[in-house]
């Protein structure tokens, strides 16, 4: 499904709902978005598949930085977990700024599924 999904506004965690973005099984599959400049991160917040399989999104990464090579830039902490029982979590990134903001499923054959991303700056 499209990544744009993943921001359309729709917190919607039901797949079948055409409200979250899926790609095909790959190796450290990635979702960024630009942000069209460089802002502060306070916080990213990202709302998980609830209808079936969302223990895959675990672990992920979130990397924020200015090159288009979204993978390269700085995480903002390690590896972080979901509780696969709540619908999103939020991630402080505060003092990290960025154009792209990107999460990353580290490790081999991942599928990653996002129903929706939300990054709020401190500009």
């Amino acid at each position: 499904m499209g990544a744009s999904l993943a921001v359309d506004g729709n917190t919607n965690t039901e797949y079948y709902a055409n409200s979250c973005q899926h790609n095909g099984m790959e190796d450290n599959p990635m979702w960024w978005v630009d942000l069209g400049k460089s802002f502060t991160i306070n916080r990213v917040v990202i709302f998980n598949r609830q209808d079936c399989c969302f223990e895959r999104i675990n672990p992920f990464n979130i990397h924020i930085g200015d090159s288009d090579q979204v993978s390269t830039n700085p995480k903002c902490g390690g590896d972080h977990q979901i509780n696969v029982n709540q619908p999103s979590i939020s991630i402080l990134c505060q003092g990290m700024t960025g154009r792209y903001v990107g999460i990353r499923l580290p490790g081999h054959s991942r599928i990653l599924t996002l129903c929706e991303v939300q990054v709020f700056s401190g500009e």
